[in-house]
């Protein structure tokens, strides 16, 4: 799970997320001989993804005591997956509705005549309406949803 560019982590950088996790999950009785063994098994993997992991696991909700060696790896390899499946899935942004570019609005022009409804002579305008892909257009329903 190394990367080509990573640097290896040092035993102060690690004791420093260890530290905080200590003290985040209220573990007292952590000393030098718990810290070491911790590094040690950890030691490979890159400090960004150990602090990470720490981050994610100080917030798991349910979460009382402190994790074991092989839960925090298992909280890393997680996260590495996630963070790949992310950087390979392109992420293509495209509209669902043409007419109205998924605003809900499908606009229109009238000339002047009784386009828009208006039946009085008037100088031409643009107008919108309610598009009929709202109730199905997911995007337009993901920013509209309460």
């Amino acid at each position: 799970m190394i990367t080509a560019l990573a640097v290896p982590m040092t035993d102060r950088e690690f004791g420093i997320v260890f530290a905080k996790l200590a003290i985040q999950l209220r573990w007292q009785d952590a000393g030098e001989i718990e810290i070491r063994s911790y590094f040690d098994a950890l030691r490979h993997f890159p400090l960004a993804e150990v602090r990470t992991a720490a981050e994610g696991l100080a917030l798991e909700r349910g979460r009382k005591f402190f994790p074991t060696t092989g839960e925090w790896r298992d909280a890393i390899e997680a996260e590495h997956a996630r963070q790949l499946a992310m950087a390979s899935t392109p992420r293509i942004w495209r509209v669902e509705c043409e007419d109205c570019e998924d605003c809900g609005w499908q606009r229109f022009e009238c000339p002047g005549n009784a386009t828009c409804g208006r039946q009085n002579p008037h100088d031409a305008h643009s107008f919108v309406r309610v598009c009929s892909c709202r109730p199905t257009n997911h995007t337009y329903q993901r920013h509209h949803a309460r």
